[in-house]
Order: C-alpha cells, then sequence, then structure tokens
C-alpha cells in the first residue's frame, strides 16, 4: 500500500535550489581552506634572489619546470601577493607558498585585499590600510570592489560585485560585499536590524574624559564633502558611538568604538566633536601621526546572514602600529 502524507508543505524549487547552491558553496569553502592548508610553504633564511631560492629549495625538479611555476603565477609571497620577477630580492623571514595551478588561476592575492569567507550570496574581506572600498574618482579599478568583481568573473563572467557598505581609504579592518541583487538590497535595506555588532579599535589623540561614553551627535555634510555635527535634526543624521578606552599615555589613547549607526566619517567626527581627533587624521583637526596612517580599524563585524539569516561573525586583529605604539611608549 502506497503511503500518502497528510503534510500540507509543498516542494519550492526555489528554496531547493537556494539550499543546494548554499550546500556547494559550503563544499567550495572546505575545499579552499584545505588546499590552503596543503600549500608547500618554505622559509627564508638568508638574503638571495628568488629564483636562486626555488632552484635550491626545489632540487627535485627542472629549471624549466620553477620557472614554469613563475611563469604561470603559482609562487606567493608572504601570503599576499603573486609575484613572477626571477631576480625578485627576498629578505630574512619572508615565506614563499606554491600554489596548484587552480588555486593560482582562481584564488585572490593582493596585498592591501584579502578574502576571509566567501559562499555564493557574501564576500567578507581583510582591507588594508591604503585602498580605496569603492572607486570614487572614475578611475579604474585601484579599490576593493573592483578587485573582488575580476576576481569572480575569472569564474563566472556574468557574476558582479554589488556594494554594501564602505570604509574610507586609510581605514582598516573586515568589510562586507553582496554577490546578488537579492542579498545587497536585503543587507542595505536592513542594515540596522542585521548588523548586531561592529567595533572599531582607535588611536586618538589626548584621552577622552569619562573613559567611557556614549557620544549621540547629529551629523551632516558640506558642499566640500567634510562632515560637521549639529544639534538641529533636521538638518543632519543621528548618529551614536559608544566608545570605551583600552590603554592611555599621555599623548595619545587606545579606544574602542561601537556603532549603532554607521554615518560617513562619523568615529572621526564624533571624536573630533569632543576635542580628541584620530591620529593622522587632518582633515578633522590631527596634528600628530606616530604610526604613518590613520588610527582607524574596523576589527568586528556581526550581522544575519541576509539569506540563510545564519549568524556570521568575522574579526580582524587590529594592525601591529597599534599595539606596537603603546608597547614603544612604555618600554
Amino acid at each position: 500500500m502506497r503511503h500518502i502524507s497528510n503534510s500540507n508543505r509543498q516542494f519550492d524549487p526555489y528554496l531547493s535550489n537556494r539550499r543546494n547552491r548554499q550546500t556547494r558553496a559550503e563544499r567550495e569553502q572546505v575545499m579552499q581552506k584545505s588546499e590552503t592548508a596543503h600549500r608547500q610553504r618554505i622559509h627564508v633564511k638568508e638574503s638571495t634572489q628568488l629564483l636562486d631560492f626555488l632552484l635550491q629549495k626545489l632540487s627535485g625538479q627542472s629549471a624549466t619546470s620553477v620557472k614554469n611555476l613563475l611563469k604561470h603565477r603559482c609562487i606567493l609571497l608572504n601570503d599576499a601577493e603573486i609575484v613572477t620577477q626571477f631576480d625578485l630580492p627576498l629578505k630574512v623571514g619572508d615565506e614563499i607558498s606554491i600554489l596548484s595551478p587552480k588555486e593560482a588561476k582562481y584564488g585572490l592575492f593582493h596585498p592591501l585585499l584579502k578574502i576571509l569567507y566567501e559562499d555564493d550570496f557574501i564576500l567578507a574581506v581583510e582591507k588594508k590600510s591604503g585602498l580605496l572600498s569603492v572607486d570614487v574618482t572614475g578611475g579604474g579599478g585601484n579599490n576593493a570592489a573592483a578587485i573582488l568583481d575580476l576576481h569572480i568573473k575569472r569564474r563566472n563572467p556574468e557574476k558582479r560585485i554589488y556594494i554594501v557598505h564602505r570604509l574610507d581609504r586609510d581605514t582598516s579592518g573586515v568589510m562586507l560585499f553582496a554577490k546578488c541583487r537579492e542579498a545587497q538590497s536585503k543587507l542595505v535595506s536592513d542594515w540596522n536590524d542585521r548588523v548586531l555588532e561592529r567595533t572599531y579599535i582607535a588611536i586618538c589623540e589626548g584621552c577622552p574624559e569619562p573613559q567611557q561614553a556614549t557620544i549621540d551627535r547629529y551629523l551632516y555634510q558640506d558642499d566640500r564633502m567634510i562632515v560637521h555635527v549639529t544639534d538641529d535634526p533636521s538638518v543632519g543624521l543621528r548618529a551614536i558611538t559608544h566608545y570605551k578606552v583600552l590603554q592611555t599615555h599621555s599623548e595619545f589613547a587606545r579606544i574602542q568604538c561601537d556603532l549603532d549607526t554607521g554615518r560617513t566619517n562619523q568615529i572621526r567626527v564624533h571624536l573630533q566633536s569632543i576635542g580628541h581627533p584620530l591620529v593622522g587624521d587632518e582633515k578633522y583637526g590631527s596634528t600628530k601621526n606616530p604610526i604613518g596612517r590613520l588610527g582607524l580599524h574596523a576589527k568586528t563585524i556581526k550581522f544575519h546572514h541576509p539569506i540563510t539569516q545564519k549568524v556570521m561573525s568575522f574579526e580582524v586583529p587590529e594592525p601591529l602600529e597599534f599595539t606596537q605604539l603603546f608597547q614603544d611608549i612604555n618600554t
């Protein structure tokens, strides 16, 4: 006798395909991690040139095979940059990785951009200071969005990147991008509800008092693209920054900032408004730059995935120059 279910649930091919796509993406993520874990890594123990180093360490391969590794972009320097120059100088402490042809073809290797997570719907990346998030000048591809767009088009020319939010050029840290219009729409339209945690580490001039407080001020942008605080809600948008001092010195403080809103230049302008601009931020009143860059880093983002609703969390450790500043001061 054939069993007939009493369930009223209907088969939804869209949801079924979505689950299958997510499963494929997760499998691909595992494979990428496996390839990374099994890369051949060689540490440089004395100064030399790249080809000489490879010929010595890969002595079981012919010179032609070793040169082909360089030709086909299979040599990665310090987990950040594909190198092809035979006479590239290597220094003590460098690390050379040998990539598989597939990893070399489809992986993203850029000194200022690293993929933390990727599925069929979103990308989480680490952006270094000095790289634009998006093209703001119409000048081409030297920005995170364009680099990622080229990356996914290598696998599927019909795919593209969708912008979700931005970091200033000189701000480092974690960023999100979408890989489809649906994911972008859900992230952007529900941003404040979907994002559960967004934490920055900042280095500012002087030490804020009190050492833990909330700045709740309206912000507006003038014709020169400079953001100002105002108490008039008809002029600006409300912006809320919670800060806590982590380390202090007579000249500088290292603080944690948690955002309830994500306005343009929010942390920079809020800290300027209380008399403690970020180091390196001449635009908003800084006169000191002991770390050689803007003192702002997007450390953590925690959010509901726009499609699966799963809680996702990504963290990028703060730059060495942030912590090194206080070690140098205290020694």
